[in-house]
């Protein structure tokens, strides 16, 4: 399994756009700046590779 897949890539692209688009219509960031990329951008890292090594180590699957 490698982090490159095609389901790693769109859960990272889910998480660049969903967290940012809540939190722009929730009102807490109502300028989208350079800090503002930058913190969808780690948002949807930090996310997608928590989600590769919960399925790398098996904690998604059933015993």
């Amino acid at each position: 399994m490698k982090i490159y897949e095609t389901r790693f890539l769109i859960f990272f692209l889910v998480m660049l756009v969903v967290p940012g688009a809540i939190s722009y219509i929730g009102g807490w960031d109502t300028k989208l700046d350079g800090l503002f990329v930058l913190k969808a951008f780690s948002i949807a890292c930090f996310m997608t590779v928590l989600y590769y090594l919960l399925l790398k180590n098996g904690l998604g699957t059933k015993p």
